[in-house]
């Protein structure tokens, strides 16, 4: 009981220091219509919608055997146009071939069997991330569709996928965009209308008792079952609990490390003071990504 009273009050603590950088804050806050739209108008001006249609956690599957995704935030345009938003906290392994995946099972949900390819929506993912993907130092990566490096020829209806991180250069960036970036890092923030809406919503949703509820239910779940995992793993033989836990906390620290852009020399250098060299390495190969 103790275990999981000390359990439930880290939830609660997580809840009430968390931001517009928690996956699940943001799904609640840019379910909101006219946030939803003034997000994507900063990180593609170019595009003249007025209105979107939005879901939260939206679950999509193409067919009973096609891998389940659920995005964060799903959108449509007044022009048929399909957004899917992403707060993406974790460097994962495979993120291109993840967006790839998106837009494809995103055409396949509103393209039906006796239309023509021309039909295909226009789809947009923009991933907003708490690290550099591509570690060039630049906030805004835009992927395209280009013929052999012949910018003027990529493909211009639809596939778009942004990249987006708020710890680079912000050259081309929107001004509401910029803001944005900067609430997302936890930095002063509010100049624009756009990101002063978002921080009220924030707190308004920081407010709402039903959404806490269901975070910690979530947040619960989740343990149990790594707790089981854990246990079952390990119950054998105990020094596997030790290393689980080890690389768990390294892990961690390896993540909060990419976030704030910690150099790797500094961060092996932590690391060694925790562990030894050996471990050190190990955890930054499989995790520095």
């Amino acid at each position: 009981m103790k275990h999981y009273k000390n359990r439930r009050r880290q939830f609660l603590e997580e809840w009430e220091q968390s931001d517009i950088s928690n996956d699940y804050i943001f799904s609640k806050v840019m379910a909101q219509p006219q946030l939803c739209l003034q997000l994507i108008k900063a990180a593609l001006p170019r595009l003249k919608i007025k209105r979107v249609y939005v879901h939260s956690q939206d679950g999509l599957s193409t067919n009973l055997d096609a891998k389940d995704i659920r995005l964060d935030i799903s959108a449509y345009g007044e022009g048929g146009e399909m957004f899917d938003i992403e707060m993406q906290t974790i460097r994962p392994k495979h993120l291109m071939q993840r967006i790839l995946y998106y837009h494809s099972t995103m055409i396949t949900e509103r393209l039906y069997p006796r239309e023509s390819y021309g039909e295909i929506p226009k789809t947009y993912v923009i991933f907003i991330c708490l690290f550099d993907w591509y570690r060039l130092g630049n906030s805004f990566y835009e992927v395209n569709l280009v013929p052999n490096g012949v910018n003027e020829l990529k493909f211009k209806d639809g596939f778009v996928s942004l990249i987006l991180n708020p710890y680079g250069g912000m050259t081309g960036c929107s001004e509401e965009l910029q803001d944005f970036f900067d609430l997302v890092a936890g930095r002063p923030a509010g100049r624009t209308n756009f990101v002063r809406e978002v921080k009220y919503a924030v707190k308004l949703a920081k407010r709402r008792n039903d959404w806490r509820d269901r975070y910690m239910l979530v947040k619960d779940w989740v343990q149990d079952r790594v707790d089981y995992a854990v246990e079952q793993n390990t119950i054998a033989v105990t020094d596997r609990v030790t290393a689980t836990m080890q690389e768990k906390f390294a892990q961690q620290l390896i993540k909060k490390a990419i976030s704030t852009e910690q150099d790797y020399d500094s961060l092996r250098a932590d690391l060694i003071d925790f562990f030894d060299a050996n471990f050190a390495d190990k955890m930054l190969t499989k995790y520095y990504k």
